[in-house]
């Protein structure tokens, strides 16, 4: 388990490239509302060469960007939603999905393990407004 205290966005950039030098094939993220999670998203698929603004999709579930996917699991009740959503076509040697509250569906994500590299990613507020700590491991 790596852990990062961060309180920049330029930090935060520097944990995401840390994240993607691990080339994953899943970024589960977890943590508090709020807690960066999101923003996290925005500076890999900035690092990932993404054009496109990166917005939450919370209310549509899935984003696809190219083969950079972006998922939020706040609604889902079950695992099940998410192999709903077609969670396993997105699973590729060149593609890259992250799932933000990835602990709601956690069973499920870890399912797909012999997919490819799974990396979980927590967010926790720090002590100060802008702190985070940062910590994250392959599983």
């Amino acid at each position: 388990m790596i852990t990062r205290q961060i309180s920049s966005k330029k930090e935060l950039g520097i944990v995401a490239r840390e994240i993607w030098q691990m080339k994953p094939g899943i970024i589960a993220l977890e943590g508090p509302m709020g807690a960066g999670k999101t923003a996290f998203t925005k500076e890999l698929a900035k690092i990932m060469g993404v054009k496109d603004e990166i917005v939450s999709p919370t209310f549509v579930l899935h984003r696809p960007y190219g083969n950079f996917h972006h998922i939020d699991c706040w609604r889902m009740e079950s695992g099940g939603e998410l192999e709903q959503l077609g969670f396993e076509k997105m699973l590729g040697f060149d593609s890259v999905t992250v799932i933000e509250w990835a602990d709601r569906v956690k069973e499920t994500v870890l399912k797909y393990k012999g997919r490819g590299k799974i990396v979980w990613v927590k967010f926790e507020y720090g002590h100060k407004k802008n702190e985070r700590r940062i910590s994250y491991e392959n599983i």
